[in-house]
């Protein structure tokens, strides 16, 4: 025999001996697990004679497929030489199949796949040359028209190459601008290449269709398309909103080469340095620790000025593209950047209508215009501080003024209120209260637009006292208050404090009241009386008013003074006591109608109201009724008017309130 036969396919062969004194047969059989083996046999129809032989055979391991995430274009291999020599063919494709059946020239999507991506380095054109003995299909892409990677499954690539031809295959000189361009499987290995212009990103899928293990050479040639440039800086900008400066560079670079000693940071319009204010510099969106970025992001610490800023490349310098071409020191950028704007009046509020002087800060020196004051839409030039003035603004009421400054694209604003103290109201309470001897208190407020001052107001009363509150005996007395801005009060009020009489019924001690009766003098069992004539009998008497049980109704406040006790609960002969709070006529019943009270028609509706400082007063066994519960009809809104049961004054002493029920019903809405 002549030698053993090997089967480029892989898969099985029959051969045939040329000599020998019988043919013998040999078939190799490749098995799923890359094991071969070999049968030999005779022919027993010829001669049936056996034939001795000897089989010599040597082995050839082939090298072992690649794989990694260049097999994605993500992860494609950058183009840095002319010549690129693959050692290791690729076997399937990585995480994902980006082409799919039949939507290319590439009928079957991805096989043992790689990809490579170049950016044109200058008008021109593009060729290369896959240098190979198998059968390699190969694709095209357009990245910058397409919009990256992500399009590659719907999009259609520039050159698509299918032929089935073994041997050398791709683009080749002279160009053909004509695109989309494929050929299919019995089409031409190689076709024209395309012109290509500066910038634009291109993404070469290599297709090793035979499962070649061998590898392959690629020539570039002499096509625009090879990394020689150094990367530079294309652009940078501040963001409005955070310290960050973002830093887009004219093509990817390497992640891990960006270092903060490449950078200089510096305000060209004061000259001052702010390097040391960086507290970050990273490649913007880089996948772990490695990866590629077209953006580089720089953090600062806030303490920027407004103005112009320059950013500079340091002496050996280690930012470096994909293909290790590293950025020229000196190379510098520029950007704008506004800091925060700050708005300062001279006063914050105004006794009454007048104007306020602002100090504007914060913007770039020198900018004409730069401040915008509103309302008034008033404007202002920046001095070489960077300040701005807006003198003897008018303001008439309350207001909140704005200041805004647009600049590098940023708009950034301050604002300050002005308050106006259009309304500025002096009270004193208790007025005009009642005591049975002694002294009482009376306490000063201030209400300044509806908002109470009085902590932080002073006083002065017309008996010389500089205190919020006072104790006094029987007399007039005023108060002037000024706030804590110098304003003064717009009123003085008054309030006098008297002596109240011993009732009339100075000779008795207890009074006895039913519902029905208004008269009487020192009401007893038999003749009892109405409520308002047994108060004013026992004024400042000690002196108990005992009521029967039933309903009363009240038109305006009752005043209660020191040393009274008011006890309901009595049956009609006063001799049985009842602590029934069930209403009606099962309980000594109080009902207040809607009226205001007579010394606070707009803010009040009282039913019990007790003097201030005034002490050794009981409440016993009353139901209370008031405006809004079920059996009294309720306020009409709009009067304002608060509900009150028993309302005691300030500085109250030595009271009981037992057993009392009181239903405060619904007060009316302003």
């Amino acid at each position: 025999m002549d030698g053993i036969c090997t089967n480029p396919s892989g898969i099985s062969t029959q051969c045939e001996t040329a000599s020998g004194s019988g043919p013998l047969t040999f078939e190799f059989y490749n098995m799923a697990t890359g094991t071969y083996f070999l049968m030999v046999s005779t022919n027993p129809g010829v001669g049936n004679i056996l034939t001795n032989f000897d089989i010599c055979g040597t082995q050839s391991l082939a090298p072992p497929l690649a794989v990694g995430p260049e097999q994605d274009c993500y992860g494609a291999l950058p183009v840095c030489n002319q010549i690129y020599t693959q050692n290791l063919s690729y076997s399937g494709f990585w995480d994902t199949d980006e082409i799919p059946d039949g939507t290319t020239c590439l009928y079957s999507g991805e096989n043992n796949s790689v990809w490579y991506i170049f950016t044109a380095q200058a008008n021109g054109y593009f060729s290369f040359m896959l240098n190979t003995v198998k059968d390699y299909d190969w694709a095209l892409y357009n990245l910058t028209a397409i919009g990256g990677c992500s399009a590659i499954p719907t999009s259609t690539p520039v050159l698509c190459n299918y032929s089935d031809d073994y041997g050398n295959t791709g683009a080749t000189l002279p160009v053909d601008a004509t695109i989309p361009r494929s050929e299919p499987w019995n089409g031409p290995a190689t076709m024209p290449g395309i012109p290509v212009t500066a910038g634009t990103t291109y993404v070469l899928i290599v297709d090793n269709w035979t499962g070649d293990a061998n590898g392959y050479t690629l020539d570039f040639g002499s096509s625009d398309v090879v990394d020689v440039t150094k990367p530079f800086m294309v652009s940078a900008s501040a963001s409005c909103t955070d310290n960050t400066i973002m830093l887009t560079m004219n093509e990817e670079i390497k992640c891990l080469t960006v270092s903060p000693n490449d950078f200089i940071l510096t305000n060209t319009t004061t000259g001052q340095n702010f390097t040391g204010a960086i507290t970050q510099i990273i490649g913007y969106n880089c996948s772990g620790s490695g990866g590629y970025a077209t953006q580089i992001q720089i953090t600062h610490n806030g303490t920027l000025t407004s103005g112009v800023y320059e950013i500079k490349i340091n002496t050996n310098p280690v930012l470096a593209d994909k293909c290790d071409n590293i950025i020229n020191a000196g190379s510098t950028i520029n950007f704008n950047y506004l800091a925060s704007i700050t708005l300062t009046p001279n006063v914050t509020m105004l006794c009454d209508p007048g104007t306020v002087n602002f100090t504007a800060t914060g913007a770039p020196q020198n900018q004409a215009n730069i401040y915008n004051l509103n309302p008034g839409n008033l404007f202002s030039n920046s001095d070489a501080g960077g300040n701005g003035a807006f003198n003897a603004v008018s303001v008439s009421n309350t207001t909140t003024f704005t200041l805004s400054v647009t600049y590098g694209g940023c708009t950034k604003t301050a604002s300050q209120a002005i308050t106006v103290y259009s309304s500025i109201i002096v009270s004193i309470d208790p007025v005009n209260p009642q005591i049975c001897s002694g002294t009482t208190t009376l306490t000063a407020y201030v209400m300044v637009n509806g908002s109470d001052q009085s902590a932080t107001s002073t006083y002065l009363w017309s008996n010389s006292a500089t205190t919020q509150a006072i104790n006094v005996g029987p007399g007039t007395y005023t108060v002037t208050a000024t706030t804590s801005v110098g304003c003064t009060g717009d009123n003085v009020p008054t309030s006098t404090v008297s002596l109240a009489s011993a009732g009339g019924g100075s000779n008795c001690n207890v009074y006895y009241v039913n519902s029905v009766s208004v008269a009487g003098d020192c009401l007893t069992k038999a003749t009892a009386g109405g409520l308002i004539t047994a108060i004013d009998l026992c004024n400042c008497n000690n002196a108990i008013i005992k009521m029967q049980i039933g309903i009363y109704n009240l038109s305006d406040k009752v005043d209660v003074n020191s040393y009274v006790t008011i006890e309901g609960g009595f049956t009609s002969n006063f001799t049985i006591k009842t602590s029934d709070m069930s209403g009606g006529n099962n309980s000594t019943t109080i009902r207040r109608d809607i009226t205001g009270d007579s010394d606070a028609p707009t803010s009040s509706c009282t039913a019990f109201k007790v003097q201030p400082n005034a002490t050794s007063f009981r409440f016993q066994d009353l139901r209370i009724e008031l405006p809004g519960s079920p059996n009294v009809p309720a306020h009409t809104d709009g009067t304002g008017l608060s509900n009150y049961g028993i309302r005691m004054g300030t500085g109250c002493t030595s009271y009981n309130i037992v057993r009392c029920y009181i239903d405060a019903g619904k007060g009316a809405e302003p």
